[in-house]
């Protein structure tokens, strides 16, 4: 299949770009910070009440923006074979990874169809006490954006998202990531900076370009190296981070290459739909994976049906 050309992407990502650009102006981010603030005001007295280790997350994301852990600490039911099965698409899925970034393409990912047909990695993001963690985390219903198997070819490119960012769907972001091998430092771990001083919102307005340590030393100072986390560890590393709030990154591989599971929660009415659904799963196959769902973890699926029309007519940007 020949690959879509510049321009045919950019047409597609032109109304996702004018509709960010539109909400960025500044009396339309004052109506919808103080829409927002309300919001989390009238959530705050149901939230889910959290113990053990999944309050200690919470509380570590509100302080750190990032916690690191393992399957076997978390406990969910399924997780060994849901690593196992994501380490076996990885290795199929090796080959092509590694031919495709030798042509260029700067971010690769598992097939999507092949998580459908392996629906086990799907459902496990689904867990009721990874969508308390989310609930709690986020103040407001969370919506599940599914689920991506990440292979990073260690070729040692610094591209994509492999430079520092923040990413684009909310004001506030879950992502847990699994991996599925061993991660040092030399594998390309994830890395976030722990600054709130790096924090955007409402009222200042928000800004996603991407940058690479001398950008960043420019923007943030020297001293900022400091404060990023890598987090290295063995497969069946969890890592639960905000995406949005924190300048985070894979950190370019070069010894070995590294996959990762990658699960993604924010509001069910985030700031930023048509920036969403960045997993390449269908909508017919959420769809499906969904239909038979408890009533929680389908309205979690299928957060796209509480936005207005305007906003589900806007096809999500590529970028």
């Amino acid at each position: 299949m020949k690959p879509p050309s510049e321009r045919s992407i950019w047409l597609r990502n032109l109304p996702a770009r004018t509709m960010l650009k539109l909400l960025n102006q500044p009396r339309v981010r004052t109506t919808l910070g103080d829409r927002y603030e309300r919001a989390l005001e009238q959530h705050r007295s149901i939230l889910p009440r959290l113990s053990g280790i999944d309050a200690e997350i919470v509380a570590a994301l509100d302080r750190d923006g990032v916690f690191v852990t393992t399957v076997d600490a978390l406990g969910l039911s399924d997780s060994g074979t849901i690593v196992g099965t994501a380490a076996m698409l990885a290795e199929q899925f090796a080959p092509e990874a590694r031919a495709r970034a030798a042509g260029g393409e700067a971010f690769t990912i598992v097939p999507p169809e092949r998580i459908v047909n392996n629906p086990a990695i799907y459902f496990w993001g689904l867990h009721d006490r990874l969508l308390d963690i989310a609930e709690s985390y986020i103040g407001l219903p969370p919506a599940y954006d599914g689920v991506a198997i990440n292979y990073t070819v260690a070729d040692g490119r610094e591209i994509s998202t492999r430079k520092w960012h923040r990413d684009w769907e909310d004001r506030r972001m879950l992502k847990v990531a699994v991996y599925v091998h061993d991660v040092d430092e030399g594998g390309g771990p994830f890395q976030m900076i722990r600054r709130h001083d790096t924090l955007q919102n409402d009222s200042d307005g928000f800004d996603y370009s991407l940058a690479d340590d001398t950008e960043l030393e420019r923007r943030l100072g020297a001293g900022f190296t400091r404060d990023i986390v890598s987090c290295t560890g063995k497969a069946g590393t969890v890592i639960f981070t905000d995406t949005a709030r924190f300048f985070h990154r894979g950190k370019p591989a070069i010894e070995r290459d590294r996959a990762a599971i990658f699960y993604s929660y924010f509001a069910s009415r985030p700031r930023h739909p048509f920036l969403c659904e960045r997993t390449g799963m269908t909508r017919g196959d959420i769809a499906r994976l969904a239909h038979a769902l408890p009533h929680r973890q389908r309205d979690a699926a299928l957060w796209r049906r509480r936005l207005s029309t305007a906003l589900r007519i806007i096809p999500p940007a590529t970028l």
